[in-house]
């Protein structure tokens, strides 16, 4: 006997009804698994620990393929559900009974059941294979360089191969303060403190800011040696990125780091503690063993000291680093905070040159403890020979540190 409901009223009390059922359609599913078939419990465990696993590795050292093999997963898994769904709405519209009604939401419910009973059995193992991921990936050499080889070879060159207007959409990439503090100036400072330093350090990574547009990329993950944005730097706009803060000068510009940089831009490296404003030297090539004009100001936010770089220095010719650094003049540092928050937007050099010089009221510890001789690091050195990173590649940014006893950035082993 029909009830001359009309097919929204049948839909909605199907659904409805399904929905109740579902919790109590789901342990019961989940119940009978364990009892009667264990192994097909086992069995989607060890998917869910499988793609725990490959997703958190995928998405800490890959996250632009790894949103792509998201997507893609998602995309795949609707197209599965779809077509039961639409069926499943197609026969609710048409059960004109009550009987017709409990007999087909009993035959969902059972549907949920089956589906919620799978992803149960799934989350906990997807969890512990998310963890042991992080260990791994951390701790053991061959995942870091298998993970490393990955990135350099399959996700960069994706992230390159991207619109640079892909990295300025979506969650997070809406600047919620204005970082122009006049028509004209740039607060940098405030630019700087959009990518704060992990704790602890793992890879690095970096990010591009328009802050005319108001907005900047999504924060891009690298390799514990480098990172590429997939985003190219066009003047007015700042990059920066993160480095590791235990080595020996923790915030040093490489070669590479400077060529990704317009001339004349802005670019910061935050390392701990220590942030370094640098001016970029653009896509000029610089040969191994060249002179290398260094412009920079160095912030030690636990010092409370600031340095002011200009001068030339080299390029090294093993690692592409910088060799050859000179003995900075000292800032005022409550002056280069100040100066830092009004950056000439066209011409950011004018404004950290000028910043006022230290005024030795009481002796500074900073240049006579520190003692940064940084070491060549042979795996750096055989990392950039087999890049063959002579000349950079677009938005690659990497930590390489070379040079002879320079006072250039803070080394937090022999401070006070």
């Amino acid at each position: 006997m029909t009830e001359g409901w009309s097919r929204t009223e049948n839909q909605m009390a199907v659904v409805g009804r399904t929905m109740a059922q579902a919790p109590s359609a789901i342990m019961e599913e989940l119940f009978q698994d364990v009892t009667q078939r264990p192994g097909q419990v086992v069995q989607n465990a060890a998917i869910g620990g499988g793609i725990g696993y490959g997703a958190t590795i995928l998405m800490r050292r890959a996250p632009v393929i790894g949103g792509l093999v998201a997507g893609t997963a998602l995309l795949a898994e609707g197209c599965r559900l779809f077509p039961k769904v639409s069926n499943f709405l197609d026969e609710a519209g048409n059960a004109d009974s009550r009987e017709q009604r409990i007999a087909l939401a009993r035959q969902g419910s059972q549907g949920v059941g089956r589906e919620g009973a799978m992803f149960l059995e799934a989350l906990p193992a997807a969890g512990l294979g998310s963890k042991l991921a992080f260990t791994t990936l951390e701790k053991s050499a061959f995942a870091r360089n298998t993970s490393y080889a990955f990135a350099e070879k399959a996700e960069f060159p994706v992230r390159r191969a991207l619109p640079d207007e892909l990295f300025m959409r979506g969650p997070g990439t809406k600047l919620k303060t204005s970082l122009m503090t006049e028509a004209e100036s740039v607060d940098a400072l405030a630019a700087s403190r959009l990518l704060p330093t992990p704790k602890p350090f793992t890879v690095e990574s970096g990010v591009l800011i328009d802050p005319k547009a108001g907005r900047m990329s999504r924060i891009m993950s690298g390799t514990p040696e480098g990172v590429e944005l997939g985003v190219v730097q066009k003047p007015g706009q700042i990059t920066g990125h993160i480095q590791n803060p235990y080595v020996d000068a923790p915030g040093m510009m490489s070669v590479p780091d400077l060529q990704m940089v317009p001339k004349g831009s802005l670019s910061f490296i935050n390392a701990g503690e220590n942030t370094t404003f640098y001016i970029g030297r653009g896509r000029a090539p610089i040969a191994a063993g060249s002179e290398v004009p260094v412009q920079a100001v160095v912030v030690d936010h636990k010092m409370k000291e600031a340095f002011l770089h200009d001068y030339v220095a080299m390029a090294d010719r093993k690692t592409y680093g910088l060799t050859g650094l000179k003995d900075p003049v000292q800032l005022d540092y409550n002056a280069a905070l100040k100066a830092l928050q009004r950056v000439d937007y066209d011409n950011p050099w004018n404004s950290l040159s000028s910043i006022a010089r230290y005024e030795p009221g009481s002796v500074s510890q900073m240049a006579g403890s520190l003692n940064l001789a940084p070491q060549s690091s042979s795996a750096f050195s055989r990392v950039a020979t087999k890049l063959n990173i002579g000349d950079g590649v677009p938005t690659f940014i990497r930590s390489t540190l070379t040079g002879s006893n320079p006072l250039f950035l803070a080394d937090h082993s022999n401070k006070r």
